[in-house]
């Protein structure tokens, strides 16, 4: 049977660097091809809110946008508590997981709260790190991608990594992400799910069974994995050359 789910899509046009705010389109055609229909409704502020979310994903900013998206999240932080209350699933990237954990210290010192969906703390005094990384995730499956980001992120409560990465570069931590019960969260960039898709298929096999379905996959989703696994096999084989 068809169900509809809804997909809430916060500052696309403020966290949406390097193709980021692409999360909910990558999750939209993974419920489709399942068979079910999933609308993707752009949150610009609390007039645009749905009352309930099936899944809300945000991207990843500039520091430039770090001020201005903090400040249009204080007007969303009773919006995003409804949310949670009533089971939605998150998923973040970047700069726009900083902004909804605890708190983020900016590179000056100065600590911007957060919006509190996430348990982590984001501190940018510990400089940029860009470049293509690698890994095993907390499943064991191999996964890659791209990271361009500002500091580190401290995991908070009983949470977990959502993938350890090989050969971390000097000075950056070897574990990435974050990984609990409706919670998804990397500093991978825009592609993070396209490179990915086993996480994307996580994510939507939660959602699905938390209206006791289960995920239906199909040739779509296959191709879609073999594509992924010889885009990471390329960035794996321009790591090993640098070695």
């Amino acid at each position: 049977m068809t169900q509809w789910f809804t997909i809430a899509r916060v500052l696309p046009e403020r966290l949406g660097l390097n193709g980021s705010s692409a999360s909910a389109e990558i999750l939209a055609m993974t419920l489709r091809q399942m068979g079910h229909e999933a609308s993707i409704v752009d949150i610009h502020g609390p007039a645009d809110a749905p009352s309930t979310a099936d899944i809300v994903t945000i991207g990843s900013g500039s520091t430039s946008q770090l001020a201005p998206a903090a400040t249009d999240l204080i007007a969303l932080v009773r919006t995003f508590q409804h949310w949670k209350n009533s089971g939605a699933h998150w998923v973040a990237i970047g700069m726009g997981w900083d902004l909804l954990g605890e708190s983020l210290m900016t590179a000056e010192g100065d600590t911007v709260p957060g919006a509190g969906i996430f348990p982590s703390r984001a501190d940018y005094r510990a400089g940029r790190f860009s470049g293509e990384v690698r890994g095993s995730d907390f499943k064991g499956r191999e996964s890659a991608g791209y990271i361009n980001q500002v500091g580190t992120t401290e995991l908070k409560e009983d949470v977990g990594p959502l993938m350890t990465l090989e050969g971390a570069p000097e000075g950056w931590p070897e574990q990435e992400g974050l990984r609990a019960p409706q919670l998804f969260a990397t500093r991978l960039g825009g592609p993070a799910l396209a490179l990915n898709p086993h996480w994307a298929l996580d994510i939507v096999t939660d959602v699905l069974a938390s209206r006791g379905l289960q995920p239906q996959l199909n040739d779509f989703h296959t191709r879609v994995e073999s594509a992924a696994a010889r885009a990471r096999a390329l960035i794996v084989g321009r790591l090993s050359s640098r070695r």
